[in-house]
């Protein structure tokens, strides 16, 4: 059995190094939304319990799908990096992908920071060309299939948008004969379906990707972004249905339904069991509260 753990959306905060100028544009919305908002609702002592917790269920791998950050600040990253190297596991056990939050600003998605931060954990063995994305990453039974669905937008909003040429990678890559043989769990930000309105926080080009997925299959879709747990399918091929489950952000501090989270998939072959753990405040731990077979 491969254990595939899957967190999202932590919202590390740090303003280490901030230059005035930094704050800008977009990121003065940011930064202000920080101090009045998500440093209320985004508690960094969830995810240092969530860490250790998570480090007691000895999954094989982790997938982490983006907003490490808030504003796209190198501090916000190197919290979040010395988050990963306290929870212990070396670099190929993790893989990391952005968020919209990662694509703040152009300059950020210019400079390729993130993937230059993150490197490590992006490490692939397949991979078309020298595009960033998308990437495969081969464990065992498993292929893990990054993609990016993140653009600095311009403007408030927080859609995402793979692109036609990502997408003919992702095709490509999806049908390859060493990846289509194993599980392959497609990993992205945005929901490739639209749970919650308005269409500017939602992926644009979500039609164009359910067509590549009802071509090549898949054996399972993790998202996150919208801060909930969610449940949908897909079409696959030859009237299969693909699972498509979101996470609930990590580093929550809402009521039960919503409060800090993640989810463990144990992968036997073709079976998949989701388990998702999330904190009881009362008890201040770590229980589980959904078992369900995908």
């Amino acid at each position: 059995m491969f254990r595939l753990a899957h967190v999202t959306d932590p919202h590390f905060r740090g303003f280490t190094g901030a230059r005035p100028g930094d704050f800008l544009g977009k990121r003065a919305v940011g930064a202000l939304n920080i101090l009045v908002n998500r440093r209320r609702k985004h508690r960094m002592e969830l995810l240092e319990d969530l860490r250790e917790d998570l480090r007691g269920r000895a999954v094989d791998h982790l997938a982490l799908t983006g907003d490490l950050s808030n504003v796209s600040l190198p501090a916000e990253w190197e919290a979040a990096g010395r988050w990963l190297e306290r929870y212990g596991a070396p670099a190929d056990a993790v893989t990391v992908i952005p968020g919209n939050h990662d694509a703040y600003v152009p300059e950020v998605v210019r400079t390729r920071a993130f993937e230059r931060r993150f490197a490590a954990y992006q490490s692939a063995e397949v991979r078309r060309g020298d595009e960033a994305y998308p990437f495969v990453r081969l464990r065992g039974e498993v292929a893990l299939v990054a993609v990016n669905t993140c653009v600095a937008t311009g403007d408030l909003g927080a859609w995402g948008e793979i692109g036609a040429a990502q997408l003919g990678r992702l095709e490509a890559l999806l049908i390859a004969p060493h990846v289509r043989g194993r599980v392959r769990v497609v990993l992205l930000h945005h929901p490739p379906v639209m749970h919650r309105p308005p269409e500017h926080r939602n992926l644009r080009d979500r039609e164009a990707l359910a067509a590549v997925l009802a071509r090549t299959g898949a054996e399972l879709v993790l998202h996150g972004h919208d801060h909930r747990d969610q449940r949908a399918r897909l079409d696959g091929p030859g009237g299969t249905t693909i699972p498509v489950v979101g996470a609930g952000s990590a580093s929550y501090a809402g009521g039960p339904e919503r409060r800090s989270r993640y989810n463990v998939y144990e992968i036997a072959g073709r079976h998949i069991t989701l388990v998702t753990y999330a904190h009881d405040e009362a008890t201040d731990a770590y229980r589980e509260v959904r078992r369900e077979r995908l």
